[in-house]
């Protein structure tokens, strides 16, 4: 009974819709077959008096004989006992015009009732009167004309329906009865069959339940295929949860550790009874602003990775950096060549990462470029394919590993940080792509960036 009410005060849940709608087809179905059944059987019994009325009909019409004079008569009067026996409810009678009237002993004084119907001869027509004794009959007539005699006789035979009629309320009571019972049962099948068809769901609940509480770590892969999916969903959605918090600590953790150098210093300096330099204390807060601008964009990107529907034109982005970036060098004339094959060229993410990711690499190209950088945008699958080369002097290969870490500088005539390649690269792997260092065409470095495409 709790479970009763506690499903009618949820009228939204699943167990309630599924069982209302399924008892409304099971009853809707019970009735149609009631009514359909109950009309069958009717309609069988009716078929079966008025095939016997005909019979008796045809029995009349084969023993009527019409005398010299015209008299009409019969050879021999049906056998059967209920056609003797007085208003017994079965009758049969026999007119034709100007002639006596030849009927059943059962009809005693009384008569059927003429047709009001035009019969034409040889067609059997049916109604239903009222009798003798007030009861209903079935009544077959059928008119046939006697050439020779010049005569139209009318054949009539009645049977009483109060027979078919009680079998009919009785096959409709018990059928009724049948038919509730049956639903009844349906019902109590429909409402167990829910329960356990819809235990997995509350199978997942109590998972949901355990690790909320910590007891446990994932959900059960043992469910069955329609909710599956479902449990293979939060089981994924729980692992991207512990792996951004996982990857909040370890970022945590290396901008502690890349912070601690520099605060260290800043102290003994800041301790230290002489003065103060100057040049050294700057090039330790420069480099915890490098450190923490590092961490924020991959923070930052790594929220962004995870965001459904966020799309940017990677050859808008393109197009603007190469309107930018080459004004920074106006003691330069460099030129930049664009060659985006598609467009738009729709990048999956965040268009101020790609900005920062781009940004980064046409800035480092640019500044060891001699005379050309070239940028190259295509589309392959679900990926999208950029290419930043320049003609300076490269890179040698055994120094890409190098110059992908973090903070290394192979060349400390050139100002900068060292952290463009390794922010970029940091960046792309946080969307699920990759970086890679080559030789360009001119000669110098040419780096590629390979990240996923957004559908159109």
């Amino acid at each position: 009974m709790a479970w009763a009410r506690s499903l009618l005060s949820k009228r939204n849940s699943l167990t309630f819709r599924l069982l209302v709608g399924a008892s409304l087809l099971c009853g809707a179905a019970l009735l149609a077959a009631y009514v359909v059944l109950t009309a069958l059987f009717n309609m069988h019994l009716r078929n079966g008096i008025d095939a016997d009325l005909i019979d008796r009909v045809d029995d009349l019409a084969a023993e009527l004989q019409i005398a010299p004079d015209g008299t009409l008569a019969l050879a021999r009067e049906p056998d059967m006992p209920r056609y003797n026996r007085q208003l017994s409810g079965y009758y049969w009678q026999i007119e034709a015009e100007g002639e006596p009237v030849l009927r059943s002993r059962s009809l005693w004084d009384a008569r059927l009732p003429g047709s009001t119907r035009d019969l034409q001869p040889g067609q059997i027509a049916f109604r239903e009167i009222s009798g003798p004794r007030s009861e209903r009959l079935r009544v077959a007539e059928r008119m046939l004309d006697f050439g020779g005699a010049q005569k139209h006789v009318t054949f009539s035979v009645a049977s009483d329906l109060g027979p078919v009629l009680a079998a009919a309320e009785q096959f409709s009571r018990i059928f009724s009865v049948t038919l509730t019972v049956l639903g009844i049962g349906l019902v109590t099948a429909l409402v167990l069959q829910v329960r356990i068809g819809l235990r997995p769901l509350d199978k997942i609940k109590q998972g949901l339940a355990a690790i909320r509480a910590g007891t446990r770590q994932r959900l059960t892969d043992d469910a069955p295929a329609e909710i599956e999916p479902l449990a293979h969903e939060l089981n994924a959605l729980m692992d991207h949860h512990h792996s951004l918090i996982d990857r909040a600590r370890a970022q945590a953790g290396d901008l502690a550790h890349a912070l601690k150098t520099p605060l260290a210093v800043l102290r003994n300096e800041i301790e230290s009874e002489g003065d103060i330099d100057r040049g050294m204390a700057i090039e330790q807060i420069v480099a915890m602003t490098d450190a923490v601008q590092h961490h924020l964009a991959r923070a930052r990107a790594a929220g962004s990775a995870s965001l459904l529907g966020v799309r940017a034109d990677a050859a808008e982005t393109i197009d603007a950096l190469a309107r930018t970036i080459p004004r920074m060098s106006v003691e330069r004339d460099l030129a930049i060549e664009v060659q985006v094959e598609t467009r738009p060229l729709w990048f999956a993410g965040e268009a101020q990462d790609l900005n920062e990711i781009l940004g980064n690499l046409l800035e480092n190209a640019c500044k060891w470029a001699e005379a050309r950088v070239r940028i190259c945008g295509q589309q392959a699958a679900k990926r999208i394919l950029i290419k930043i080369g320049d003609d300076g002097p490269g890179i040698d290969p055994r120094q890409h590993v190098t110059a992908l870490r973090r903070g290394v500088r192979l060349d400390e005539h050139k100002p900068g940080s060292g952290l463009g390649l390794a922010i970029a690269q940091d960046l792309a792997r946080l969307y699920g792509g990759t970086l890679e260092l080559g030789q360009s065409p001119w000669g110098g470095l040419e780096v590629s960036v390979d990240l996923p495409a957004a559908c159109d």
